[in-house]
């Protein structure tokens, strides 16, 4: 099993950086992907949330992630299925750090890498990509 674990520190609120990362059309601002909402939520007071699927494009590839659940404090998330890599869980976790009146992002991805490409550069590429959204992240809300 790959386990990656990032964090940030945001200057926002956790209700601000919860409506930024379920903002499903846009996140693209931030990863290195385009998204398509193909399923609304089931649960429409959080906008974005639990039941979403959305259709990811990446490196010519397609796949899609569901959204498990989503509140003021983490939202968990999935790969649909077994491609491009198997037994994907992700977790985005919204700590409120009342002190600097921001949030730090706590993100953890774990899957099983498949046959075809080594785990170590799975590790290595999903990292960089996610502490490259995160500093995207963190430069929106940024003050000058």
């Amino acid at each position: 099993m790959v386990n990656i674990r990032c964090h940030k520190e945001v200057a926002a609120a956790p209700h601000l950086v919860l409506e930024t990362l379920l903002d499903h059309p846009r996140l693209n601002r931030f990863f290195n992907a385009q998204f398509k909402v193909v399923q609304s939520a089931v649960h429409p007071e959080i906008h974005g949330g639990s039941g979403c699927i959305r259709e990811v494009r990446m490196l010519g590839i397609r796949f899609y992630e569901q959204i498990l659940h989503a509140d003021h404090s983490a939202i968990r998330y999935q790969i649909v299925g077994d491609f491009p890599v198997k037994q994907h869980h992700g977790e985005i976790r919204l700590r409120h750090n009342t002190d600097k009146q921001s949030t730090r992002v706590d993100y953890h991805v774990r899957f099983a890498a498949p046959a075809y490409v080594p785990g170590f550069v799975l590790r290595r590429l999903i990292t960089r990509d996610i502490n490259l959204a995160l500093t995207r992240l963190e430069a929106l809300y940024a003050t000058c």
